[in-house]
């Protein structure tokens, strides 16, 4: 896990991105929206175990090791602010709507997945 994507809050995913990767000789073309997770805003970690579309080596251990320091960060501030639970889950679930998705293009990249030259980055589909 790397932490520098866990607080990159700056350098999210902007526009929808298309990534290939050769897989015994054919192409394997994944998709990131790069836009709001709603499910991910619900579900949590929870949504990639349960989707297929975010199947990924590696992706499902990273977001439940992120997921589980959060939860960490968000404990030792409802300790710190008694009676602020509330406000730290709200936070933590907005949180990880927003990045669920650049976590999941940045795991791409380090799987070998590269940025398909055809398909430049769109903002909107």
């Amino acid at each position: 896990m790397d932490l520098s994507d866990l607080f990159a809050i700056n350098r999210r995913v902007r526009g929808t991105r298309y990534l290939v990767k050769q897989v015994d000789q054919r192409m394997v073309s994944k998709r990131v929206p790069a836009k709001f997770n709603w499910l991910a805003f619900i579900f949590t970690a929870f949504y990639a175990v349960f989707s297929r579309q975010y199947r990924t080596r590696g992706f499902i251990a990273k977001l439940f090791g992120d997921l589980l320091l959060l939860v960490l960060i968000n404990c030792g501030l409802s300790y710190l602010f008694e009676g602020s639970d509330w406000l730290w889950n709200i936070i933590e679930t907005f949180y990880f709507g927003s990045m669920f998705d650049t976590w999941y293009y940045n795991q791409l990249r380090k799987n070998g997945y590269r940025e398909d030259p055809n398909h430049p980055p769109a903002d909107f589909e």
